[in-house]
């Protein structure tokens, strides 16, 4: 098809059918990430702040960030991804997570049964 989003890459492939906890390697776009997800499964980079995660219907992972948020005078803002540039496509959604907020809704996800990786500290010479 043209324009479309291409072939997946041999180590996505291989990732996929891997069910252990696993730290990811630098990527270069919020699509690269996008396929390293599932609904009990999401990414953390701690360099941007970003969580990255698509949900299931039951909305497992947004319920649980709530949660985890709390009553706090800020409400969380979750921003919508999407595959291309006229915005067809949804891909993952992403939201912001700093300091102490960072660690409860990692500590929820991961009672709640959701795997996270989390991208390596050290960058890769490109």
């Amino acid at each position: 098809m043209p324009g479309g989003i291409g072939k997946v890459s041999d180590s996505v492939v291989s990732s996929a059918f891997s069910r252990r906890s696993r730290v990811g390697r630098v990527v270069r776009n919020a699509n690269e990430i996008y396929y390293h997800l599932d609904a009990r499964r999401v990414y953390f980079d701690r360099d941007s702040c970003y969580l990255y995660f698509v949900d299931s219907p039951q909305d497992v992972v947004k319920k649980t960030i709530l949660a985890a948020w709390g009553e706090a005078c800020d409400s969380p803002c979750f921003e919508q991804l999407h595959l291309d540039t006229h915005r067809f496509f949804p891909g993952a959604c992403r939201i912001v997570l700093k300091g102490a907020r960072a660690d409860t809704v990692l500590i929820a996800l991961r009672l709640a049964g959701v795997a996270t990786i989390f991208r390596q500290a050290v960058h890769e010479a490109t």
